[in-house]
């Protein structure tokens, strides 16, 4: 469903980060090299992502590259 969220990176945190695009603040669970390479909050990013679908839980994960 999204390929990539490109936007203000708002907060970090040591499993998801929160990326704000379009007036909507992203939580996309990221791996902690993910989370220390993005640099700081403020700053513009880009991060592939998978929408992981289950019976009781929408979980975004993200990806500094596409593979």
């Amino acid at each position: 469903m999204f390929a990539y969220i490109k936007g203000k990176l708002a907060y970090k945190h040591n499993e998801y980060v929160i990326v704000e695009a379009g007036g909507i603040g992203y939580k996309i669970f990221v791996p902690l090299t993910t989370v220390q390479a993005l640099g700081n909050p403020g700053d513009e990013v880009r991060i592939h992502t998978y929408l992981y679908v289950r019976e009781d839980a929408l979980n975004l994960y993200g990806f500094m590259t596409q593979e």
